[in-house]
C-alpha cells in the first residue's frame, strides 16, 4: 500500500491527535504513532466561595496503528489512557488523579468509504458544541448525558465538501445498564461556511430523550465566528430546553483571543445566561499557555478563572 494513501487515512482517522503525534515506526504498509499531553491549571471555579487549587486537566498517553491491507482499506486501532482530576466546574477541590483506559478500539479505514470503528471511544455526540474554550465552555441542548462509552460502533466519513457520522452506544461499562444511544451527524462545507445538524436518541430504561442540535461556522480571514441552536426533550419535563449561543476567535500571531455566550432555557427554570473569555499563546504547535474567564448568572455563582499550560507530544 502507498505510505501517502495510508498517511491519509491515519491522519483522517485520528484528526483529535494527528496534529501532535509522533510516528516511532513506518515500513512495509505499517505505521505506529505515539501520542500524549500534560496540561495543568492554577483555577477557581465559578461556584461562590469555591476554593482555589491547582489542577490536573490532562494527562494522556496513547498508541494508534495502521496496517494497510489494500491501496484502499487499513485496519487501524488506538488505545490511550488517562489521568485527571474533577472538572472545575463540577467539583471544588482537586483530588488524586486515577489512571484509567480512555479509547480502546479497532476497526477498518478507507479513503474512499470512511471509517468503522469497535470498542470503548467517544461518541458523535462529543463533537457537540462551539466556542474555544479551556474550562467553562457554554451550554448545549443536548440531553442524552452519554459521550464516551465501551460498548460502542462509531462510522464516519469526509469528502471534503460534506460529512457524515453515526455512533451507536450499548450500554456503557456492563451487559444490563439498560442504556441505548444513538446519535448522528451530517454537515456540509460552502467555502468559508460550515452547517452541521446533530441528532440524538438516548434510552436508559424506560425513560429516553432526544435532540437535535444545529451548528455553524464562518471564518474571515483571521476571525472564525460561531452559532449554535439546539432543542431537546429530557428524559422527564424538567429536563426539556432550548439553548442558543455565539461564540468567535480572533488569532494575531501567536495569539487566540475567544469568546462565547449561550442562553439556556429549561422547562418551569429561570433562563440561564453562561459565558468566557480567555487568551492563549502558542510558542509552537505543541506548547500552549492560556488565562480564561468564565460565569453565568446563576444563584451562589460568582466569576472563575483559570490559567494554564498544556504541552502535547
Amino acid at each position: 500500500m502507498k505510505k501517502t494513501i495510508l498517511a491519509t487515512m491515519l491522519t483522517s482517522l485520528f484528526a483529535a491527535t494527528a496534529a501532535h503525534s509522533a510516528t516511532v515506526y513506518e515500513a512495509d504498509g505499517v505505521t505506529l504513532d505515539l501520542f500524549g499531553d500534560v496540561e495543568v491549571q492554577a483555577a477557581k471555579s465559578t461556584d461562590d466561595g469555591a476554593p482555589k487549587m491547582i489542577n490536573l486537566d490532562d494527562a494522556d498517553f496513547g498508541i494508534q496503528v495502521g496496517y494497510g491491507l489494500t491501496e484502499d482499506l487499513s485496519a487501524v486501532g488506538k488505545i490511550s489512557v488517562t489521568g485527571e482530576d474533577e472538572d472545575i466546574d463540577e467539583d471544588n477541590s482537586a483530588t488524586t488523579p486515577e489512571i484509567n483506559l480512555d479509547e480502546a478500539y479497532a476497526g477498518l479505514s478507507s479513503a474512499q468509504w470512511g471509517t468503522l470503528t469497535v470498542g470503548q471511544q467517544y461518541l458523535i455526540s462529543d463533537d457537540i458544541g462551539i466556542g474555544n474554550d479551556y474550562a467553562f465552555g457554554i451550554d448545549s441542548a443536548y440531553a442524552g448525558g452519554y459521550y464516551d462509552g465501551r460498548q460502542s460502533l462509531k462510522y464516519s466519513v469526509d469528502k471534503g465538501n460534506f460529512y457524515f457520522g453515526l455512533s451507536y452506544l450499548l450500554n456503557t461499562d456492563s451487559q444490563s445498564d439498560n442504556v441505548e444511544s444513538i446519535d448522528a451527524k451530517l454537515g456540509v462545507r460552502l467555502d468559508a461556511l460550515d452547517l452541521t445538524a446533530y441528532l440524538g436518541k438516548t434510552d436508559v430504561a424506560d425513560a429516553s430523550s432526544t435532540s437535535v442540535i444545529l451548528e455553524a461556522r464562518y471564518t474571515i480571514d483571521n476571525l472564525d465566528l460561531a452559532a449554535s441552536v439546539g432543542s431537546a426533550d429530557g428524559y422527564t419535563s424538567a429536563d426539556d430546553n432550548t439553548t442558543f449561543g455565539l461564540a468567535g476567535v480572533y488569532t494575531v500571531d501567536k495569539i487566540a483571543y475567544s469568546a462565547a455566550w449561550s442562553i439556556k432555557d429549561v422547562d418551569g427554570e429561570d433562563k440561564v445566561n453562561r459565558y468566557f473569555v480567555n487568551a492563549a499563546y502558542s510558542f509552537n504547535s505543541n506548547v500552549t499557555t492560556y488565562a480564561e474567564l468564565g460565569g453565568n448568572d446563576e444563584e451562589n455563582s460568582e466569576l472563575g478563572y483559570v490559567l494554564g499550560m498544556a504541552v502535547t507530544f
